[in-house]
């Protein structure tokens, strides 16, 4: 099982990416902001009618990962805590 160190880093690798991944996510969305400001109503109503879904999906997902992200995160400092009140506890000095 990894230490509590290694999954922090573990986690923030993986934000780093949805990060990235919220990049690539908004190059539709620029796309189609440049088209309804040069009134290209034919590519506005494209992506309305073709790409807004998985746009929004993706959107989704990623809010998704960032809660289980985060759920991981609270549990490791819980965790954490824990372990110094255990530590107190047992008369060892808290780090």
């Amino acid at each position: 099982m990894k230490n509590n160190n290694e999954e922090m880093f573990t986690q923030a690798c993986k934000l780093t990416n949805l990060a990235d991944h919220l990049k690539l996510v908004e190059m539709p969305l620029d796309h189609v902001a440049a088209s309804r400001d040069n009134k290209d109503n034919g590519a506005v109503n494209y992506f309305l009618n073709m790409e807004l879904d998985s746009v929004q999906n993706n959107i989704i997902n990623i809010q998704e990962q960032i809660q289980e992200i985060s759920d991981v995160l609270v549990d490791l400092y819980n965790d954490n805590d824990k372990k110094k009140e255990e530590g107190n506890i047992n008369g060892e000095q808290p780090q």
